[in-house]
């Protein structure tokens, strides 16, 4: 009688992590080619099996595996490809390569060869990246001098991490840039230039005056006395977001004279974005030309020059834009405007503003004590208050 050996199971083969490891594959549909040569001949019936079943199964997988090992593999510099010298022959790395073979002090030590070299945007993406990890809070201004041309991959983002004291190192980077859309980084290399105290000469103005005046905030009040005139006419309301109110002095007496050959609305839209520099007489003076100030330039008026003006006067201004006001009252300048005037004013303008000053309540100007010459030190604090009650008797006999 022939004795009948029992089938051989997954845990038969070899020990018990063989076993385990076999399921595994098994029910993943996963191949294992090392597993495969050293199995014995039963071994390698059943794994041939599972071959085929996986590939039938998952054909992907085998392709997607082999990538993944393959990516990591591509992290070390494959022997003789160790870069020594920037040269054409990088043009034909592939870019997995330049990351793994060239260092960032070497670029930085020959930038003047890496931009005589026709690199891809991809490859000076890389290149930029070395020199970002050699560097991380900033570039020096040792390499600064240097750029050249790969000025142009720099974002001012990086620029605003700058020490920049050399004028001719800004004149050598505004070169490269003339005819490009740089006017982001051109206004981050300016602003950097002059907050570290920087003087920018006629010949550099005269230079600027080809970008979009993006710069322009960036500029003290004396340099901006410099400024073409021609530049003012380029500029566009985000240019000046972030001057200062001597600046906005500066620029709106500049635009005045730069635009004093234009009238009527022609002008009023030209001068109304340098308003923000503009005095209470200035403003005056606009209204018999019966213009429709928008509530945007309204709110970029000095609040000194604002507070002045009457309400009649603030309705012309506005024109049909005056309902604009309601929804601004909470917000200076109008807030502060709104809080000047009687609030039975207000109510005239029928447009619900609140927060003027309350029927029956007048209002004293206590500046009268800097007129008293000599005399202001007899004036303390609560002097205005012990004179209040005098004043109300009067106003009551009267």
């Amino acid at each position: 009688m022939a004795l009948q050996s029992p089938r051989p199971t997954l845990r038969s083969f070899g020990t018990p992590t063989w076993g385990g490891l076999l399921l595994l594959v098994f029910s993943l549909g996963w191949t294992l080619p090392s597993m495969a040569k050293t199995a014995d001949t039963g071994r390698g019936v059943t794994t041939s099996w599972l071959q085929r079943t996986s590939q039938a199964q998952q054909p992907e997988l085998i392709v997607i595996l082999p990538r993944a090992l393959q990516g990591t593999e591509k992290k070390a510099c494959p022997e003789g490809r160790e870069v020594h010298t920037v040269d054409e022959e990088l043009v034909f790395y592939e870019e997995w390569e330049l990351e793994a073979c060239v260092s960032g002090a070497l670029l930085a030590e020959q930038m003047d060869q890496v931009n005589a070299v026709p690199f891809t945007h991809e490859q000076l993406d890389i290149l930029k990246h070395k020199l970002d990890q050699l560097y991380p809070q900033g570039y020096p201004e040792s390499l600064i001098q240097n750029l050249s041309y790969f000025f142009l991959e720099v974002t001012p983002e990086d620029i605003h991490k700058w020490n920049v004291t050399s004028l001719e190192t800004v004149k050598s980077l505004l070169k490269v840039s003339e005819g490009r859309k740089t006017d982001p980084q051109v206004a981050a290399l300016i602003a950097r230039y002059v907050a570290g105290g920087g003087q920018l000469d006629n010949a550099t103005l005269d230079t600027l005056a080809s970008f979009p005046p993006t710069y322009l905030c960036s500029l003290s009040p004396e340099q901006l006395g410099l400024v073409h005139e021609d530049v003012l006419r380029e500029v566009r309301p985000q240019d000046l977001d972030a001057c200062r109110p001597l600046q906005m002095d500066v620029l709106y007496h500049k635009a005045r004279i730069a635009f004093r050959n234009v009238s009527g609305s022609m002008y009023f839209a030209r001068i109304k974005l340098f308003l923000g520099g503009a005095s209470t007489e200035d403003l005056q003076a606009l209204i018999p030309q019966n213009i429709s100030m928008d509530l945007a330039t309204f709110k970029k008026l000095k609040k000194e020059a604002l507070l002045p003006l009457t309400i009649a006067e603030v309705r012309k201004l506005l024109g049909p834009n005056l309902e604009g006001l309601k929804a601004e009252e909470g917000n200076s300048p109008v807030r502060d405007w709104i809080s000047r005037q009687r609030q039975k004013d207000l109510d005239s303008l029928g447009l619900g503003l609140r927060g003027g000053i309350p029927n029956g309540y007048f209002v004293l100007n206590l500046s009268f004590r800097e007129a008293l010459e000599g005399g202001s030190h007899l004036l303390g604090p609560g002097s205005a208050f012990i004179m209040i009650p005098a004043l109300l008797l009067v106003l009551i006999l009267n």
